[in-house]
C-alpha cells in the first residue's frame, strides 16, 4: 500500500501563547498570595512590592501588568461561570454608596446666620432697643408703636450687616442706591418673627402661670419680652456675608 503523507491543515493549528512582558513567572507566586486572595489582599501586595521596588520604574510596570493579568483572568473565569465571586467588593462588583447625612450637616448652615457683634455694633442696637422697651414700660399705651418701631429696626439691623457702609456726601447724604437682595430681606423678616413670636409667647405664659406684681401689667410684659426678642435677634443675627 502507498503510504499517504497526511497534510497538515494550517486552520486548525492553534495560535501559540503569547510570552508575558513577566516571562513564566506567576504572578501569584511573585505577590505572595495565593489564586483564591481577596481583592484587598492582592491591591495591598501589589503596594508592598511597589514600595520596596522604588525607583525601578521597569519592574514596577511589570508588577501592574502583572495585577492587571490576575484581575482580568479573574473576570474571564467569572463570566464563563467557572468562578464564584469571594471578594466582599471588587472593582467588578463595585455598588454604588450612598453616604448618609448627619444632622448636623444637614443645620450646618445655620451657623452661618450667627455672629458675634464687637462692641461699637452691640452699644449702637442696644441703645436703640432699650429705648424702646423704656418706651413701652413707661407708656404702656404706645405698645404698640414701640413693637412696630422695634421690629423695623431690628429687621434692619439684621439685614445690613455684614455689609459695607454706605458713602456718603459731605452733608451726609448717601451717595449711592443698592439693589434690593430679597433672599436676605426674608430671612431678616423670618427670624425677626422668630424672636419677637417666641418673646410673645413666653409672655404670655408667664402671665398665665405666674402671679406678677401689679405694677407689672400684661402689656408691659408683652412689650418688653417682645422687643428683648427683637434685641437679641439684631446682636446675634446676620443675613449677609461680610
Amino acid at each position: 500500500l502507498a503510504k499517504v503523507k497526511m497534510i497538515s491543515n494550517p486552520f486548525s493549528k492553534k495560535e501559540p501563547e503569547r510570552k508575558k512582558p513577566w516571562g513564566d513567572e506567576n504572578p501569584y507566586r511573585i505577590f505572595g498570595v495565593n489564586e483564591e486572595a481577596p481583592y484587598e489582599e492582592v491591591e495591598r501586595a501589589f503596594k508592598e512590592l511597589v514600595e520596596e521596588n522604588e525607583g525601578n520604574e521597569k519592574y514596577i510596570m511589570q508588577l501592574e501588568m502583572m495585577k492587571e493579568d490576575i484581575f482580568d483572568s479573574r473576570l474571564r473565569a467569572r463570566m464563563s461561570g467557572a468562578l464564584k465571586s469571594k471578594v466582599k467588593e471588587s472593582p467588578f462588583d463595585a455598588k454604588l454608596q450612598v453616604r448618609k447625612v448627619s444632622w448636623y450637616e444637614k443645620v450646618s448652615w445655620l451657623k452661618d446666620l450667627v455672629a458675634v457683634p464687637d462692641q461699637k455694633f452691640a452699644t449702637q442696637v442696644s441703645l436703640l432697643m432699650a429705648a424702646f422697651i423704656v418706651a413701652g414700660i413707661a407708656a404702656p399705651q404706645l405698645a404698640s408703636t414701640t413693637m412696630g418701631f422695634g421690629f423695623l429696626s431690628s429687621m434692619g439691623f439684621v439685614y445690613n450687616r455684614g455689609t459695607p457702609a454706605i458713602a456718603r456726601d459731605d452733608s451726609g447724604n448717601p451717595g449711592e442706591s443698592r439693589p434690593a437682595n430679597y433672599g436676605a430681606l426674608g430671612k431678616a423678616v423670618a427670624l425677626c418673627a422668630l424672636m419677637s413670636g417666641l418673646g410673645f409667647l413666653i409672655a404670655q405664659f408667664l402671665t398665665a402661670t405666674v402671679a406678677l406684681p401689679t405694677f407689672i401689667g400684661g402689656d408691659v410684659l408683652v412689650t418688653t419680652l417682645f422687643n428683648v426678642g427683637l434685641w437679641i435677634a439684631a446682636l446675634f443675627f446676620q443675613v449677609q456675608a461680610d
